[in-house]
């Protein structure tokens, strides 16, 4: 750790990164928007309404919406009524609707944690021993 304290190359690092971090702090987020392209977003009202209409027909989400009082005839009616952008929202959020769907996102992650764990270990001289 005193050599670490003592190295040349220390103090102007430092240095550069305190500076880099004040700098880069000060930038508003919002001017950085030039940097983004607008694109046309095209979907299709048949393809969302097609996702939208098989959601609710499966058997978990109709009982639930029965169980709020609400018929299938009223859903169809309120869901064809949406505008295009809601209905558009609207199905492309439907898969976080399902439990689990992020596990393999959860999973992944915590694989990740894993291997640098051990990779910091192994590199500071530290024995990893699974028995």
């Amino acid at each position: 750790m005193k050599k670490l304290m003592k190295a040349i190359w220390l103090k102007p690092l430092v240095l550069y990164m305190v500076l880099a971090s004040i700098i880069l702090a000060g930038i508003p987020k919002d001017s950085l928007a030039y940097m983004v392209q607008s694109r046309q977003e095209t979907f299709s009202r048949e393809d969302d309404l097609g996702k939208v209409q098989r959601v609710l027909e499966s058997k978990i989400v109709a009982q639930r919406l029965s169980e709020l009082g609400l018929s299938m005839d009223e859903i169809n009616r309120r869901v064809v009524a949406l505008p295009d952008r809601d209905l558009h929202t609207f199905a492309s959020n439907i898969d976080s609707l399902y439990g689990g769907g992020g596990a393999m996102g959860v999973t992944i992650g915590l694989l990740i944690i894993v291997v640098l764990v051990m990779l910091i270990l192994q590199m500071s001289g530290k024995k990893i021993i699974i028995k």
